[in-house]
């Protein structure tokens, strides 16, 4: 998908690339439909390609999550159009990959849901996204893309070996940068979190804005 993030690529041909890659390495179906948003649209929890087509500067919020034999994957990941980001797009990028790093620091064997929550939440409020945050940072995947526990604020689950969960880390509505997203699975094994895709781990939290 990423090569054809370009000035414009209609966002439904980008799906299209993505889905035809994930069929061919096996998927039978997807858990939500393919999430191409650029500018504007990446405003939406889970915007859904559209015929709009890419412009130069834009923030393109990317997400797919194919099953396989009844399970879901995922990813979530953001870019922006041309490579040459606002100085606003270049601080939200930052700010939400050291978001995800501190959550993916807490992925740990007995954590408390509100424990994973409140470092996430208290870095992204000292930044200025208090008002922006709409989604907990942690889910379980499994049958769903999505699907409880979802380790939020309020959340008294505790992570335990076995489980397979997502950091999802997201903002909305940011003046001059729209919605952003990076999305990941982990295994939680006895000695922390073990990523179910190292390649999609590493390009988020190496992401060069």
């Amino acid at each position: 998908m990423e090569p054809l993030v370009r000035e414009g690529t209609r966002e439904i041909d980008i799906a299209a690339a993505g889905e035809w890659e994930a069929r061919h390495r096996g998927a039978n179906w997807f858990a939500f439909k393919t999430i191409v948003a650029s500018g504007e649209r990446s405003n939406g929890v889970v915007p859904t390609a559209s015929e709009k087509r890419l412009e130069s500067g834009e923030t393109v919020m990317l997400g797919l999550s194919p099953r396989y034999n009844g399970y879901a994957g995922v990813f979530g990941y953001t870019m922006v159009v041309g490579g040459k980001p606002s100085e606003a797009q270049r601080s939200c990028l930052h700010d939400l990959v050291e978001a995800y790093r501190i959550t993916r620091e807490n992925l740990r064997p007995g954590m408390w849901g509100r424990e994973i929550d409140a470092t996430t939440r208290e870095f992204l409020t000292q930044r200025g996204y208090k008002k922006y945050l709409v989604c907990p940072f942690v889910h379980t995947i499994g049958l769903m893309e999505a699907e409880a526990p979802f380790f939020g604020p309020h959340s008294d689950d505790v992570l335990r070996p076995g489980m397979t969960v997502c950091i999802d880390v997201s903002v909305f509505s940011v003046p001059e940068v729209h919605g952003v997203r990076f999305e990941s699975g982990y295994l939680i094994t006895e000695g922390g979190a073990e990523p179910l895709s190292p390649s999609m781990d590493q390009k988020i939290l190496t992401t060069r804005v």
